[in-house]
């Protein structure tokens, strides 16, 4: 049996009169497996390693092979970064997301708290008052409402004439000093909004 490269699901091209052609082409100087010496014990990286015969060669120019080195690469390449990269830019997002989380969980748990706090409270009798108080103006026996209502502020729009003249000279004045005591550089234009 030939110890030569084995094809058996590929068929050899057949000459006009139906037999197998013969190559008469020149063989290279690399001996085929048969003719060199026996090796000891055949390696597991032989087929990779033997140089292959120039007439046995799928690629015989090396542009070809350069291409197919090309292609090679690139398939390399997408696997490593299918292999590699991909999965360490998707642990990153995972890390950034995790982080954002427990974030928003320390946030809840101190509402949470807070909010234990404050059912805790409610569940006293001094809570229930409180409670009932803001929330549905109860009154208990005993004790009188009395709602108070903030002042509203004083108009200063006075009519024209002699007595309402000097009380809007002196309103403007006090106003004029409230912002001079807020602004000291602006004590030139109190003194010039004084003068009539």
């Amino acid at each position: 049996m030939n110890e030569g490269h084995r094809t058996s699901s590929i068929s050899r091209p057949r000459n006009a009169t139906g037999g197998v052609t013969t190559r008469t082409a020149k063989r290279s100087t690399v001996p085929a497996r048969s003719e060199r010496a026996p090796a000891s014990k055949p390696g597991l990286l032989d087929d990779f390693t033997t140089p292959i015969a120039r007439e046995d060669q799928i690629v015989r120019r090396g542009h070809g092979r350069l291409i197919l080195g090309a292609v090679g690469a690139l398939i390399a390449l997408a696997i490593g970064a299918a292999l590699f990269v991909l999965p360490i830019k998707s642990w990153m997002h995972q890390r950034d997301d995790l982080r954002v989380r427990t974030d928003e969980l320390s946030t809840l748990n101190a509402a949470n708290a807070q909010l234990q706090t404050e059912v805790d409270r409610l569940q006293t009798d001094e809570g229930i008052r409180e409670a009932a108080r803001t929330e549905i103006d109860y009154v208990p026996n005993g004790e009188k409402r009395i709602t108070v209502l903030a002042t509203p502020a004083a108009s200063t729009a006075l009519p024209a004439g002699w007595p309402y003249d000097m009380v809007s000279s002196i309103i403007a004045l006090r106003q004029a000093e409230a912002v001079a005591a807020t602004t000291p550089s602006t004590t030139s234009a109190v003194a010039a909004t004084t003068t009539p």
